[in-house]
């Protein structure tokens, strides 16, 4: 019985000084982002910055962000925004959209996982939604990224984190979301083929904006 508690003891000492070391011990990314390499201008679409309210950007709690529109000469709208996290140890996990999106008044009226699939071969699984506030109805699609590559769910991004940190690689990761409204005269899938062209046109320099791909920019 004795080398049994033992033996327990040991794995319990063992797994409580991995936890502690995964807590504050990182590595720091060698580099931020670079959302200026993200144009303002790909015809037919024009950009500018946005920026939510301060109280919104103090829950966040991301190291850097970018919260753009794009729209065209025929009113189309599509809404980027981009949240950087250099560490997710320290109290800066991620804040998931199907969390916050119904404290800041938007009902979530349908999630579901969808296969994004672009021309030059970028194959993601993202969440898909359709999000309503008063009249105002429309499609969202988000994913995450770190340097293990784009990920879909809220517990793979922690199993992600947890990687990271035993490889001894910085737990950097990223949000990234994308709005466009639904129109009562277009379907759930008109809405997405509309993101997924902007998506054709500016996904290449969201990629090297992030600091997690070997082409990423020096700053």
């Amino acid at each position: 019985m004795s080398g049994k508690i033992l033996t327990v003891f040991l794995v319990l000492l063992i797994a409580g000084a991995a936890g502690n070391y995964m807590r504050f011990a990182g590595v720091s990314p060698d580099r931020p982002p670079s959302f200026s390499e993200i144009p303002w201008e790909q015809p037919p679409y024009f950009g500018k910055e946005l920026r939510y309210s301060e109280e919104s950007y103090n829950v966040l709690r991301a190291d850097t962000t970018t919260l753009r529109l794009y729209t065209t000469i025929e009113n189309e709208r599509m809404w980027l925004f981009v949240g950087y996290f250099s560490s997710q140890k320290y109290g800066s996990q991620i804040h998931s959209p199907r969390h916050c999106l119904p404290g800041s008044g938007w009902r979530i009226g349908r999630i579901e996982p969808y296969a994004l699939r672009l021309s030059d071969g970028t194959a993601y699984d993202v969440n898909r939604l359709v999000i309503t506030e008063r009249n105002s109805r429309q499609l969202m699609l988000y994913w995450f990224e770190t340097r293990g590559g784009a990920i879909r769910s809220e517990f793979g991004l922690k199993w992600d984190l947890m990687r990271n940190a035993l490889l001894l690689r910085p737990t950097d990761a990223a949000l990234i979301r994308l709005n466009t409204p639904i129109s009562d005269s277009e379907s759930i899938d008109q809405a997405t083929g509309r993101v997924i062209a902007w998506l054709e046109k500016f996904y290449p320099s969201v990629e090297r904006a992030l600091p997690f791909h070997p082409e990423s920019p020096q700053p």
